[in-house]
């Protein structure tokens, strides 16, 4: 009985001990001066669409954060300044005990570019599927998509969303052309012929009829005298030569 009190009093005093600790830890976080700034960006397959001088410029133009004491800093402010920047997916910041804000950023990921006319500017299409603001700094390796507008590009757009994990059809595929009616062709980077698709309704299925067609003639060696493939008719791959 008497060992079991001492554990328990020797457990709550540790515990108020800690409690102790960290109160005087905030107090001391509070009346200490930022003496510098952190950035950590999060690299994606390679892209650097942000980086870290990026970041801290858009700090500075606002704030020059260096000698404030933390208390003073308003982080939720300091994360909108840094997502003023159109490839910023999401913001992390806190304080450190070494006396510096370290701030963690993590970039939206383009999927595709989206081209309608000469007259308009390119844009990406990130993983969401939204638009995303060129760099001029950097430049994406993904699938051009070809159409009027970004409604009319939701196909093209769903069809890259679907492929982008598996990476024999990503690697596969470098221009999409979108036709009326939801209708779209794929220009693939291997063979001359282009590949029409209705939808993208059982799109696996056609997907693996497609690897068959390709697997076949591969073998056979005569992959570039087609000039189009349909996968429009169910259950069925119809493949035009050239004459």
């Amino acid at each position: 009985m008497l060992r079991t009190i001492a554990l328990i009093s020797t457990t709550l005093l540790l515990l108020g001990g800690t409690a102790t600790l960290v109160g005087f830890a905030q107090m001391e976080e509070q009346n200490v001066q930022c003496t510098a700034l952190e950035v950590d960006v999060e690299e994606i397959d390679g892209m650097f669409f942000v980086d870290a001088a990026g970041v801290k410029d858009a700090i500075f133009a606002n704030d020059s954060i260096r000698g404030s004491f933390f208390a003073d800093l308003n982080l939720a402010d300091i994360s909108d300044w840094v997502r003023t920047i159109p490839a910023v997916n999401d913001v992390e910041i806190y304080p450190g005990l070494d006396r510096i804000l370290h701030i963690h950023v993590t970039q939206r990921k383009p999927i595709a570019r989206l081209h309608t006319n000469a007259d308009v500017t390119d844009l990406y299409i990130d993983s969401e599927g939204q638009p995303l603001a060129l760099s001029p700094y950097f430049t994406a390796r993904v699938p051009i998509i070809y159409a009027p507008d970004l409604e009319q590009a939701k196909p093209a757009i769903a069809f890259i969303q679907a492929i982008r994990y598996d990476s024999f059809w990503s690697a596969f595929c470098d221009q999409i052309v979108v036709r009326t009616g939801g209708q779209f062709e794929i220009i693939p980077r291997i063979g001359n012929a282009r590949i029409a698709f209705d939808n993208n309704i059982g799109l696996q299925a056609k997907l693996d009829k497609l690897f068959t067609f390709y697997y076949e003639q591969i073998q056979r060696g005569n992959l570039n005298d087609y000039k189009r493939i349909d996968l429009s008719y169910q259950d069925q791959v119809v493949a035009q030569r050239y004459y």
